[in-house]
């Protein structure tokens, strides 16, 4: 989860994550509070980049290399089927 505005310069064009803004979060937190079990919780699956673009215009695409040295999953996102059904 991150801030809004995404505060960064600069985000990834190619890594898909579940990012969410804070509070987004807090409304579906609400809904979870009774629930039992592992839930994933996070936002629609896209590119960090597609992620910031929405509330900062002025973010930049940046790339992180496939084999690169810091080994950067490109797609660490997560599965939101058990959320999803909840809410």
């Amino acid at each position: 989860m991150t801030e809004k505005p995404f505060v960064h310069k600069k985000a990834f064009a190619n890594v898909k994550l579940n990012f969410i803004y804070h509070e987004e979060l807090a409304n579906i937190f609400i809904k979870l509070i009774n629930k039992k079990g592992i839930i994933n919780l996070g936002g629609p699956t896209k590119t960090v980049y597609n992620f910031a673009k929405k509330y900062n215009k002025n973010v930049k695409k940046f790339f992180i290399k496939k084999g690169s040295l810091n080994k950067f999953p490109l797609n660490p996102f997560m599965n939101l089927r058990k959320l999803n059904k909840i809410i």
